[in-house]
């Protein structure tokens, strides 16, 4: 852990004690002995907790997505750019932070709601009251000048210092060998003197609250890089993988989900044609990542 660790620790305190009553729902496991969580999780089953949710103002738990400056685009959600945007840091943006945070309200002790949601740029200094980044991945088409993270420098300083002090970064929703590249490129940059870790199923990260033993290609909804308008589901084209980034003491520090599309999973929880499932699965890893947060 670099020497700068100190700030974020107290955010990680505060988050901590917002949690107040985790151990006991951390005894979880596979084998069920905790009944206050339910083995099937279903997310559509905390629809009708919305209102109550939405009427808690402040919480303590603020989820924050990353704003980063687009291959000439800037960061305007409809400004420069492909489709008239300025890039795609803001894809399923508000929907999946709010679906999201009423599951982490329903099955954590985590003091969030489904309005407990923000977006910041990288450079800003509110980052370091958060310990939690979630970002999204995708440059659509590949290659493009005007989508995707090019991570400036100092972008790439100001998120090497948030990880260091202790803060935890979640890429999403990169598909196919073109996208792992250009994932590779911006990870180099931003960690050239550390490996790029690929993780399986056994480490604790997918064991923080949830047992998960297996990678899901959680779909997005239109499916695939191919455009193809349906759903063709767990496509063998795009095998998920998870990569990480960890630090000194092992810790990770970033984590990427290939091959997947998290936010989809919970943008889409209550659109009917979307596979149930998958949503699941979605939000299981994630609570996972965010547990992992906040006590590592």
């Amino acid at each position: 852990m670099s020497e700068m660790a100190g700030r974020i620790g107290s955010t990680k305190v505060t988050a901590l004690v917002a949690i107040a009553g985790l151990s006991a729902l951390l005894s979880f496991s596979a084998s069920g002995q905790n009944s206050a969580i339910p083995l099937d999780f279903d997310a559509e089953s905390f629809l009708h907790d919305s209102a109550v949710v939405d009427a808690q103002p402040s919480t303590e738990f603020t989820w924050v997505r990353g704003r980063y400056t687009n291959y000439g685009g800037g960061r305007s959600r409809r400004g420069r750019g492909f489709g008239g945007r300025g890039g795609w840091w803001d894809t399923d943006y508000p929907d999946a932070e709010s679906n999201f945070l009423r599951g982490v309200q329903r099955y954590t002790n985590i003091d969030a709601n489904s309005k407990s949601y923000d977006f910041l740029d990288l450079t800003d200094p509110r980052l370091f009251e958060h310990a939690f980044l979630y970002m999204n991945m995708k440059r659509v088409p590949i290659g493009s000048l005007y989508t995707g993270p090019d991570f400036q420098p100092a972008e790439i300083a100001a998120l090497r210092e948030f990880m260091f002090r202790g803060g935890f970064v979640l890429l999403d929703d990169f598909w196919g060998d073109a996208h792992l590249q250009d994932f590779q490129t911006e990870m180099a940059k931003l960690f050239p003197e550390r490996e790029l870790v690929k993780l399986d199923a056994r480490h604790e990260l997918f064991h923080t609250f949830f047992d998960i033993n297996e990678f899901v290609q959680v779909p997005g909804r239109a499916v695939t890089w191919d455009y193809n308008g349906g759903f063709s589901l767990d496509d063998p084209n795009y095998p998920p993988a998870v990569y990480a980034i960890l630090d000194d003491d092992g810790r990770v520090m970033l984590v990427a989900n290939h091959n997947a599309d998290l936010g989809d999973g919970w943008e889409h929880t209550f659109y009917e044609p979307y596979p149930t499932r998958y949503s699941n699965d979605a939000y299981k890893i994630a609570i996972n990542y965010l547990i992992y947060a906040f006590t590592h």
